[in-house]
């Protein structure tokens, strides 16, 4: 059934927590591009005379909440169904020693610049110098390529033809990062998959979603939860003492 079937364009507000998480899951693409939005610093209110704007690819933001508080670099990933942002260099340490990008609510972020490669973005806001409010062309374009370079290395290493359609990729390039993927293969234990830690990663920002309540009773109904991947959720999310404290524990007993 789709999901938008479920969602009323009525719906005004909720005190509830999750009325509001059902109302962001199932609206409709274009609701949920728009809620994928965030305020802007006070340089950027008085330039473009708006609170808010919505988040592309290659702004800079600065995270206003959290453990990464303070922390601040250029968005290479947006994840629009789930409505979360991904920022380049903000990283934690799995159990298993590898690393993974932290996903950040847009309401926890404050954008700083800017990428103005589409100029259209704010010609109704009658900006007259463009260059006090964006982000340096070729820092995004060095972030971008590098996201693009990762995501071509995760395709291969799971044995996935990368799509060439909307690459600019000379050949050389493309040998490097064939042989980026090769080695990181071949660096890669043998384990065989576990099934119940894949899912607790994909699940770990849905359990701390809800209340203190709740994602102690989903963790608990886990075999082998990832203390570190939950708190790091937690911390990116609501960042809330109790349950942060709650997981600590957990993870040293």
């Amino acid at each position: 059934m789709d999901s938008t079937q479920n969602w009323s364009k009525s719906w005004k507000s909720s005190t509830n927590p999750s009325k509001q998480r059902k109302y962001r899951r199932n609206a409709p693409q274009h609701i949920k591009d728009n809620l994928v939005s965030a305020n802007l610093s006070h340089e950027l209110r008085d330039e473009l005379d708006t609170r808010s704007l919505q988040l592309n690819l290659g702004d800079r933001v600065e995270v206003a909440r959290g453990d990464f508080k303070g922390s601040s670099g250029i968005i290479s990933n947006i994840d629009r169904q789930r409505q979360k942002v991904y920022i380049n260099g903000l990283e934690v340490e799995r159990q298993d020693g590898s690393t993974s990008q932290v996903p950040f609510k847009p309401s926890n972020l404050q954008i700083q610049a800017l990428n103005l490669e589409n100029i259209e973005r704010i010609e109704k806001y009658d900006v007259e110098d463009t260059e006090e409010i964006q982000v340096d062309e070729e820092e995004v374009e060095e972030v971008l390529s590098q996201e693009e370079e990762n995501e071509m290395m995760q395709q291969m290493q799971g044995g996935q033809g990368p799509d060439m359609s909307d690459m600019d990729i000379d050949e050389e390039d493309m040998e490097e990062i064939k042989e980026k993927a090769k080695q990181a293969q071949e660096e890669e234990t043998e384990e065989d998959e576990n099934p119940v830690e894949e899912m607790e990663e994909n699940l770990a920002e849905d359990i701390v979603s809800g209340t203190i309540g709740d994602a102690k009773e989903a963790i608990q109904e886990l075999e082998s939860p990832d203390y570190e991947e939950l708190i790091a959720a937690e911390k990116a999310d609501k960042d809330r003492k109790t349950l942060i404290d709650y997981l600590e524990n957990q993870k040293e007993e």
